[in-house]
């Protein structure tokens, strides 16, 4: 799981240091703008573990799980499943 958090995390730094992003943002695919929301949320590896998992990733779960359920319960509650807006 590290190295996919890792390649993301460099995705997301690469997206995020080009000159001019913010004006940009709206002209980048909404799914890498929403990577970029997630990793500021602290995310990335629940995403990895859920949205991006092969079979050596699917392997982390559990400890994952175990030792960081509130994240997961988290991410669910942000990106997974967000409440309608009121």
């Amino acid at each position: 799981m590290k190295e996919e958090v890792d390649s993301l995390q460099m995705l997301v730094h690469v997206l995020t240091e080009q000159k001019g992003f913010a004006k940009k943002e709206k002209e980048i695919d909404p799914a890498l703008v929403q990577l970029i929301q997630i990793d500021k949320g602290g995310f990335l590896e629940p995403f990895a573990l859920l949205n991006r998992a092969d079979k050596e990733i699917a392997q982390d779960y559990a400890p994952y799980r175990d030792a960081h359920r509130d994240t997961l319960f988290r991410y669910f509650d942000e990106f997974v499943v967000p409440k309608a807006p009121q």
